[in-house]
């Protein structure tokens, strides 16, 4: 999901792009030229300002992680503790082509989070999760409008996601490829929705579901952003230079570990992000970010494979893991500083 940034908004211009989060950044679009004919835009009034340089740094608090493998020939569990999951977070994004019916973005992205474990010692699989994790990705955004109301979105992600420590070290099996496709509606400057099907590896594995679009301004102080099931939050407005923003946001992706033994191993990791964001312009184009919620675990096991075999346990079981791995969940903080487009 280095739909990097994982990323318009000027000061005194209540007409902004939005400005999602890594991931599916459906709203991620360049600026329309002025004249924008027989043909609607992607702007919406009064949402996130949309980030064209993001530079980050996230952190999550200590926490407990337990596990239990290889399995089956292992069911003995070890515990350690998660010092801490920390990094940097470090997004791009630019228009390549910008006309009145056809928008390309270009994207990328690089998260870093470095894990310090107690006692890595106690299991090989602790040990690999101590060379951290990393996701590496390019990610391109169209958006084309049909008329004066509809549009198409397109999105494409592809990430190298894995504890590798450099980019010569990246092995195809990091590589995951995720796309969105949404068909949308814009009936006046306060609304636009769509619906669309996504294939994504979000909840920390390939699943193919519906999405939902839906960016509304109820009134210059409050609105809602939303690109269900990726993520939902409620925007209140200070003006044109600050917002305040509670939601989640689900996040993960699927991460190649090398070789434990005989067995490469995947790590299916998905994190559900309760959060509060507040944003504010601190000089021009130059704005800050600062994030505060709980890391839930959604899914944090290690399997053979990157993608579901149809393998199960048995009737009603699911897919038999290498490693099986239970964890608190800490609270977490995020703060960036952001170049937005105007």
């Amino acid at each position: 999901m280095l739909a990097l940034a994982p990323a318009a908004a000027q000061v005194t211009d209540t007409t902004r792009t939005t400005a999602p989060a890594a991931d599916e950044n459906f709203d991620d679009f360049g600026d329309v030229g002025a004249g924008a004919g027989t043909y609607n835009t992607q702007k919406v009034l009064y949402l996130t300002p949309t980030k064209l340089i993001s530079v980050g740094y996230e952190g999550q608090l200590g926490y407990d992680m337990t596990t239990a493998g290889p399995l089956p020939a292992s069911t003995a569990a070890v515990e350690t503790r998660v010092n801490s999951a920390r990094g940097v977070r470090l997004a791009f994004n630019a228009p390549v082509i910008s006309r009145n019916d056809f928008i390309f973005n270009v994207g990328l992205t690089y998260w870093n989070t470095g894990m310090d474990l107690a006692n890595a010692e106690r299991s090989p699989y602790f040990d690999k999760l101590q060379d951290g994790l990393r996701t590496t990705g390019l990610n391109t955004t169209i958006f084309n409008p049909i008329d004066n109301k509809h549009f198409v979105i397109l999105q494409l992600n592809l990430d190298a996601n894995g504890n590798y420590r450099s980019l010569k070290d990246v092995q195809t099996e990091a590589f995951t490829f995720s796309a969105t496709g949404i068909y949308g509606w814009k009936p006046n400057d306060n609304l636009q929705w769509g619906v669309g099907l996504s294939r994504t590896y979000r909840a920390g594995q390939l699943l193919h579901i519906p999405v939902l679009l839906y960016n509304r301004t109820f009134s210059p102080q409050w609105g809602c952003e939303v690109v269900f099931p990726a993520r939902a939050e409620i925007r209140r407005n200070f003006g044109t230079n600050a917002l305040l923003k509670f939601g989640y946001e689900l996040e993960g992706n699927t991460y190649y570990l090398g070789n434990i033994g005989p067995d490469e191993v995947y790590l299916r990791r998905g994190e559900l992000k309760p959060r509060l964001t507040y944003e504010r312009q601190l000089s021009g184009f130059v704005w800050v970010s600062a994030q505060a919620g709980l890391r839930y675990n959604y899914r944090n096991d290690a399997f053979r494979n990157q993608d579901v075999t149809g393998e199960r346990e048995s009737t009603l079981g699911s897919e038999p893991s290498l490693y099986k791995n239970t964890l608190t969940n800490p609270l977490y903080f995020n703060i960036s500083l952001n170049l937005v487009s105007p």
